[in-house]
């Protein structure tokens, strides 16, 4: 290839992703593993092909304790049963058929307001019924209705995904490289938590597109929940997720879903 090539490939978003020199072969199951998680890795620059941050153990553990309250194995084990037990997923499906149902278009002004009173009491009903916290379902309800009223849904899939168990997952595979690199678990501990993860989301999607809209959804749906309706750095993940799907070396075009 030429240099004008690599610099089309580099611009279009083509060009090979980061892959680790000298890194140990991957069994079958932990490549569909860690691509549950290639959105960060593309997205980070880290790499594809590799259970790491490429970071020292202080530096892997800052990230840890200032965005997850880890610091140490126990922490990791609480995040790890957090991930495949609830997550987002769950207040997502509170959540979403609501907001779509008072922004269909077939609800007057005066509707909507009492159809927001009634979901907010539904959130707490349902979210109490699956184990989840109320009062965050009713938070998470309002962040995602007040994203949709500025436009937070634009980035997102037409109609969209029923199911953010991508996000769910793919945190699972960042938490586990930054752990392992930070010392807390083993690299076998860490790939076990990432087997769940491919059990718990694959059923959710038919394909690696339609588990990077669940991805960027679920993205969508964290950043509203934490009152961040419009999420600044929503455009570089749905690049990471094209670049996935468009680049031949991508385990996303790698591996059947």
């Amino acid at each position: 290839m030429g240099l004008f090539d690599k610099l089309k490939d580099m611009f279009s978003g083509t060009a090979d992703l980061y892959a680790k020199e000298g890194a140990p072969a991957l069994t079958p199951a932990q490549q569909r593993g860690l691509a549950l998680g290639a959105v960060y890795a593309v997205e980070g620059v880290l790499p594809i092909n590799a259970l790491t941050v490429e970071a020292d153990a202080r530096t892997a553990a800052k990230p840890l304790a200032a965005g997850w309250d880890v610091r140490g194995a126990d922490d990791v084990e609480r995040t790890y049963e957090f991930l495949l037990t609830q997550g987002h997923r769950g207040y997502y499906a509170i959540a979403m058929p609501k907001v779509e149902e008072l922004y269909s278009g077939r609800l007057s002004r005066r509707d909507a307001k009492g159809a927001a009173e009634q979901h907010a009491a539904q959130a707490r009903q349902e979210a109490t019924a699956r184990g989840l916290d109320p009062e965050r379902a009713v938070a998470f309800y309002q962040g995602w209705s007040a994203s949709a009223q500025v436009g937070g849904h634009g980035e997102l899939a037409d109609p969209l995904p029923p199911s953010i168990a991508a996000w769910d997952a793919a945190r699972v595979v960042h938490v586990s490289r930054l752990a392992v690199d930070a010392g807390f678990v083993t690299p076998e501990r860490a790939w076990a938590a990432i087997e769940e993860a491919v059990v718990m989301s694959r059923p959710a999607y038919a394909s690696w597109e339609q588990f990077g809209d669940g991805f960027l959804a679920g993205r969508a749906f964290w950043s509203a929940g934490n009152r961040t309706p419009l999420d600044q750095d929503l455009p570089d993940f749905k690049r990471a997720v094209r670049r996935l799907l468009d680049t031949e070396s991508s385990p996303w075009r790698t591996l059947a879903y």
